[in-house]
């Protein structure tokens, strides 16, 4: 057969099958991929939200990002929480594993101690230690009474506002991990989180 009605046969059978092609578009990103972009936009709003000066040695303060937010009156100590943290709480369980994924997380943010930004690290920290069950012995001490910053906190899982040790971030990441993994770590609604009257949360997803 001549090279030139090769050549044609062969452009022909691309020409036919453009329009296949066409009816294929590009698939949309998967839902974890866009779960994960979200959920990382969390983080990002968490880093750049003025706590200011949250941490301190001073035993009758609250030292958590939990306690920051808006109080609901004089006669309640409670307050509706900051909306970044609000935020990552609602994601339900899904909340725990995104936070250790940032205990090794070293980026400054605004909220302080000692007059210093403390990292993302230490708020996801924060979060894991006030966003789930005080009662599980694994985090926690049993029968400790003690409202320091790291009082009552096992060892492992915990370190301090001014850490920067990539090993002890690491460290403690890697033991938040393993048992999170044997058996979940539960998230729950700290007791103190109050909605304001207008809120139209769904009843009784603050406990």
């Amino acid at each position: 057969m001549p090279r030139f009605h090769v050549l044609v046969i062969f452009c022909g059978l691309v020409i036919a099958a453009l329009p296949s092609f066409a009816q294929h578009p590009v698939p949309p990103a998967k839902a974890s991929n866009v779960a994960a972009t979200r959920n990382e936009a969390l983080i990002d709003e968490l880093r750049t939200y003025p706590f200011g000066e949250v941490y301190s040695e001073d035993v009758m303060v609250g030292n958590s990002i939990t306690h920051s937010g808006k109080k609901v009156s004089e006669s309640d100590d409670g307050v509706v929480p900051a909306p970044p943290v609000r935020a990552i709480a609602d994601l339900g369980q899904a909340a725990i594993p995104l936070l250790i994924s940032h205990l090794t997380d070293q980026r400054p943010t605004l909220a302080l101690y000692r007059q210093q930004p403390v990292s993302v690290a230490y708020l996801a920290l924060d979060l894991l230690l006030h966003l789930t069950d005080m009662n599980d012995e694994r985090v926690v001490a049993p029968g400790c009474e003690q409202h320091g910053l790291g009082d009552c906190m096992q060892p492992e899982f915990y370190f301090s506002p001014d850490t920067t040790d990539p090993n002890t971030l690491a460290s403690v990441q890697k033991d938040w991990a393993e048992e999170n993994k044997k058996q979940p770590v539960k998230l729950m609604y700290p007791s103190w989180w109050r909605q304001e009257a207008q809120s139209k949360a769904t009843p009784g997803a603050v406990r």
